[in-house]
């Protein structure tokens, strides 16, 4: 590793085979200025449905600690979960209690996709949501839950109820459920799950709808790295690393 700034990144791996996990990070890392690298460690999620309880237990199961432990000998500045289901699964305050263990297990700053979703979002003074994801009926459920907890309007949302393999969904289909979710009275559209790899999609499906659309994934870098101190403000990533919006 070089003098770079680090940023420690934790995900449930569902993809199971490296080609598809790789393309996975690598739309994480689309959205890091170049001086900022990413290490990362992945959970292991069984061969199960990713259900509600699935989530939970992924959630509370000591995994996303002992992988922080490990990302320690790489001496990261912050860590990520990337994970936007197992952050919002238990609630309003959930994320939170997950990056809480972080930093209680490191001593480093923590965020989680849901932590970042919510800043994400207030930071650009949005307030009514079309959702899209690839979620069974109740993870969608609790999805909109969480949102509705931290005070925003859910106007529509999309999810594609697929039981599992959610890091392998075509980017055209998750793409798809996306545009067609947006209704004229949504501020912005926010696409949930961080298997869902849209980066390099974003600034077109800005134009075509008219409005900024957010990903998982680009939300948990925005705010982590604002957790080293860094304003993230990269060009062609979407509205929302289209300018400064660190708290003045």
């Amino acid at each position: 590793m070089n003098g770079s700034a680090r940023i420690g990144a934790i995900y449930p791996n569902d993809a199971w085979v490296d080609a598809d996990v790789q393309r996975m990070i690598d739309d994480f890392v689309f959205f890091l200025p170049e001086d900022v690298k990413l290490i990362t460690a992945g959970t292991m999620v069984p061969h199960k449905s990713q259900s509600q309880d699935m989530g939970v237990w992924l959630a509370e199961n000591g995994d996303i600690e002992e992988a922080a432990r490990r990302l320690m000998r790489y001496s990261p500045d912050c860590f990520a979960y990337f994970c936007t289901t197992v952050s919002f699964i238990r609630g309003v305050g959930g994320d939170e209690e997950i990056s809480n263990r972080i930093t209680e297990t490191t001593g480093l700053p923590a965020t989680t996709t849901s932590t970042a979703m919510v800043k994400a979002l207030k930071s650009m003074g949005i307030e009514r949501l079309a959702l899209a994801s690839p979620y069974m009926p109740d993870v969608e459920a609790a999805f909109v839950s969480f949102l509705e907890g931290h005070g925003f309007k859910i106007v529509n949302s999309v999810a594609l109820n697929l039981p599992e393999g959610h890091a392998i969904v075509p980017q055209e289909r998750i793409r798809g459920a996306a545009e067609g979710a947006d209704r004229p009275e949504a501020d912005a559209v926010f696409i949930g799950c961080t298997g869902q790899r849209l980066g390099r999609m974003l600034d077109d499906m800005e134009a075509g709808l008219g409005k900024p659309v957010l990903t998982a994934n680009q939300a948990t870098v925005w705010h982590a790295l604002q957790l080293i101190g860094r304003e993230p403000v990269v060009p062609e990533r979407g509205s929302l690393f289209a300018q400064d919006r660190s708290p003045k």
